[in-house]
């Protein structure tokens, strides 16, 4: 028999995940809003995501079947958190169901990103990609973005979990390439020097710095350091777990269904 549902279908995409495990919880106690699918691999499937979750039976089970899952949320809504190299095959058959995509991975590959892109639009289809859903985070962004038009120096230090495989992050590169649009003339680089070590002074991205940090201990945090005549300022965010990503995952669940095509950015959502 076919789940009830009498709220907004929502799939979760790496539902068995650490961050789809969250996701999971919260949509199961959101109000207006009903758990249609999980998308799984491997382990876990046939499993009730619900036991898996929460501890108790919600009805639906893992599947790797992405036609299933996304049949059972026609007019709802997808969060896709798996790995970068999957997301753009659930998010073009999210586009043929009528599901609105929320896509929080990163790592996705730019040609992907391209045909993402080309799909939403012609559809005017909602997809919101977020490099980050911690609010907090979001707000260090855009502190950063403002900060960019009164500095000339910057570098970013991101820190995150030993099993975080790409480097830079997608905050770490979003924050970047956002100052760098912001900045007009963009960022100064010092006189390129030998480095004793290869690699210490870090990737580069239009004048940027950016240093990487993978090691246990860490969830995920980030500084941005701008410097000027005489003083610093540093816009730094920390982590401290993943309930401090639901909050900005609700707010795109509440508005994804309002945007045409593609969205990068939860900023775009809030004033």
């Amino acid at each position: 028999m076919d789940k009830l549902l009498n709220g907004v279908p929502v799939v979760v995409s790496g539902a068995t995940g650490r961050m789809g495990r969250e996701i999971v919880r919260t949509v199961l106690g959101q109000v207006g809003f009903d758990l249609a699918g999980a998308i799984g691999h491997a382990r876990s499937l046939g499993e009730d995501i619900g036991e898996l979750c929460a501890g108790e039976p919600c009805g639906v089970l893992v599947t790797p079947d992405i036609d299933e899952a996304l049949k059972a949320a026609r007019g709802g809504i997808l969060i896709e958190v798996s790995t970068g190299t999957f997301v753009k095959e659930v998010v073009l058959k999210a586009i043929e169901y009528d599901v609105a995509c929320i896509v929080g991975t990163t790592g996705v590959p730019g040609f992907d990103m391209e045909e993402i892109s080309a799909a939403a639009a012609a559809k005017r289809h909602p997809v919101l990609f977020a490099p980050n859903f911690a609010m907090g985070a979001v707000l260090m962004m855009k502190f950063a973005k403002m900060a960019s038009k009164y500095f000339r120096w910057a570098e970013i230090i991101e820190k995150h979990h030993d099993r975080k495989f790409d480097a830079p992050s997608g905050t770490a590169l979003y924050t970047a390439e956002a100052m760098a649009r912001a900045s007009g003339g963009g960022f100064r680089s010092p006189v390129e020097g030998e480095e004793s070590v290869k690699g210490v002074r870090g990737g580069k991205y239009s004048g940027i710095r950016i240093h990487s940090m993978r090691m246990p201990g860490f969830l995920a945090s980030q500084d941005v350091v701008f410097g000027g005549q005489g003083e610093t300022l540093t816009i730094s965010h920390n982590t401290i777990n993943r309930d401090s990503f639901m909050s900005g995952v609700v707010l795109a669940m509440q508005k994804v269904r309002s945007l045409e095509g593609l969205t990068v950015g939860l900023e775009n959502l809030i004033d």
